[in-house]
């Protein structure tokens, strides 16, 4: 006989977990009785967000399931934002409350939240256990739906006298629901007409998106890029899926996309979309949303189609098998020759302006930043106008490098993740980059840092402003600025020093010079090479702007730049 507690843990093993995240309260508090000797590692954070965001970067930089614990009541409320961000993003996360006792649930007892009712609209799955026998089958399922057809978080709700309750411990024999169409291998019906359709296009192009990344289709998408040669651009969530040294890649398009990939994609007569939700950041004003395109999407979940108009030709399915079929039948036609157009998409005409305004500074900190980064690295962004300079100038092959929370866009995300993604990548260089706004969200997740020894680089962008909104203020709200001045921020480095961490500051003026300065680029060399946690602060201009920009309702090729 085990305890329900003891049986969640055997449960989470042979589901391969080995690292969860947690904090401890009442309703959980059997389950962290039973952590000992049970083949489970615990990570205490500091704040249940700062778990769930923990597990997140865990998941996100390994492709596992990441696994938060926490308590009833505010523990459980706590997880919310993060259970929310996973879903947007597609990342397999199971959330394990524990709730009030059973008689108790529906009196308004100590703590109680109904946190099954509160997840049901931000959760694949969710689930409130009513016996402890149902334990097992409960968690199988729960990792079936955080793991299958496009990823996602799950939730399970467990009273805390189920957790002190004993039974027998049955295996569940392996949940296997009716396969849905999108988990069937898909047959190659579809290339003939996407074949014809590239025949008949002039202006082809390619959007590649995180999905490609979810599915492990990397090397097949690169393969089928190689055989198109056509422009090719991604979202925020596809950097690093496409080899920046291609001629054909454009960078990230967007909002705030370059200049070649949004005028690319809004000239396109045919578009072709690998793995992405085509949300308002990447499509611009969706009515306005490349007009003289035919759009062929590959997707893995039918509620993605004709978000922003009918697609022509939707190829639903993993993009595991999808993608793979499409370059089989590519390699065995003949193509058009698209290098004239390709030549026009990544013309002089259409580079990014040299004059980058109050911005150049912290452009070029982030440019030599990442110029010193290991090949291994992985960089873990928070959300604001750093997010945007850092995925402008993001350049690299590896596909799950670049870390952030995007269709959410949740502040105090990158600390806490950079922690997940340094656990599960313990060979790996973790750099995470904030705001000072988006820093002092999550800041207590610095003594999990010390407390772990774990040696992540933290980059703070301090313009004493919440510069995003206030950027936004000045564009489009006559420069009100109401209630984005944070001119009156702590001292980052001695916040840093009262946890036991190092910390240091750079001044934009010692960046702002057409090169960086041997002792700049010497400062950054040793912050980088620390083989224990270190902090740098970068003194951002205070009313710097990240650009291009395309504005609300606007079209993708109306874009905002520094002169204007």
């Amino acid at each position: 006989m085990l305890k329900g507690a003891q049986i969640v843990l055997r449960c989470l093993r042979a589901e391969g977990v080995d690292l969860v995240f947690g904090y401890p309260g009442g309703a959980i508090m059997p389950l962290y009785d039973a952590l000992e000797g049970s083949g489970v590692r615990h990570i205490l954070a500091r704040h249940e967000q700062g778990a769930v965001f923990a597990a997140e970067g865990y998941a996100r930089s390994t492709g596992r399931v990441g696994v938060t614990i926490a308590t009833s009541g505010p523990g459980a409320t706590n997880l919310v934002t993060g259970i929310a961000d996973a879903k947007m993003d597609s990342v397999p996360l199971v959330s394990i409350t524990g709730q009030v006792r059973t008689p108790l649930i529906g009196t308004d007892a100590f703590q109680e939240t109904d946190v099954f009712g509160l997840t049901l609209a931000l959760t694949k799955w969710s689930r409130l256990v009513r016996t402890v026998e149902e334990i097992p089958e409960v968690i199988a399922q729960a990792f079936y739906w955080a793991r299958s057809g496009r990823p996602g978080p799950v939730m399970i709700d467990i009273p805390v006298d189920l957790l002190k309750a004993s039974s027998e411990f049955r295996r569940p024999v392996g949940f296997q629901p009716h396969p849905r169409p999108a988990d069937r291998a898909t047959d190659s019906t579809f290339c003939d007409t996407a074949v014809a359709l590239l025949r008949q296009a002039k202006k082809p192009v390619a959007l590649v998106g995180a999905g490609v990344k979810l599915s492990g289709a990397v090397a097949d998408l690169r393969r089928v890029l190689d055989c198109l040669q056509v422009p090719t651009f991604a979202t925020v969530h596809g950097l690093g899926a496409v080899s920046p040294e291609k001629p054909y890649y454009l960078g990230m398009v967007g909002m705030h996309g370059t200049r070649a990939a949004n005028l690319a994609l809004n000239e396109t007569d045919l578009l072709l979309v690998f793995g992405a939700r085509l949300d308002d950041r990447v499509t611009g004003e969706p009515a306005r949303f490349a007009p003289d395109a035919r759009i062929v999407h590959f997707e893995i979940d039918p509620g993605q189609l004709d978000r922003v108009r009918p697609c022509e030709l939707p190829v639903i399915g993993d993009l595991a098998h999808t993608i793979p079929t499409f370059h089989q039948a590519l390699s065995r036609v003949a193509l058009p020759d698209w290098r004239g157009w390709q030549a026009i998409a990544s013309g002089p005409d259409r580079a990014e302006p040299d004059s980058l305004g109050l911005a150049q500074p912290t452009i070029r900190f982030i440019d030599e930043l990442f110029r010193q980064l290991p090949a291994d690295s992985t960089v873990v962004v928070d959300v604001g106008q750093h997010q945007m300079w850092a995925a402008q100038r993001y350049r690299s092959n590896s596909p799950r490098s670049f870390i952030t929370s995007g269709g959410l866009g949740a502040m105090g995300f990158a600390l806490p993740a950079a922690i997940g993604v340094q656990l599960g990548n313990p060979n790996k260089n973790v750099v995470s980059i904030s705001g000072d706004g988006g820093f002092q969200m999550n800041i207590q997740e610095l003594a999990t840092v010390k407390r772990l020894g774990l040696p992540i680089k933290m980059v703070v962008v301090d313009n004493k402003y919440l510069g995003m909104v206030r950027q936004w203020q000045e564009l489009f709200y006559q420069r009100n600025y109401a209630e984005t001045d944070l001119s009156d921020n702590p001292n980052f480095v001695a916040i840093a020093y009262a946890y036991g961490i190092n910390g240091q500051r750079l001044r934009a003026d010692s960046v702002s010079g057409l090169e960086i300065p041997i002792e700049t680029s010497e400062q950054i060399e040793r912050f980088l090479a620390s083989s224990h946690p270190e902090l740098l602060v970068f003194e951002c201009p205070p009313e710097a702007n990240v650009y291009p920009m395309v504005a609300p309702g606007a079209a993708l090729s109306e874009m905002l730049f520094e002169e204007e």
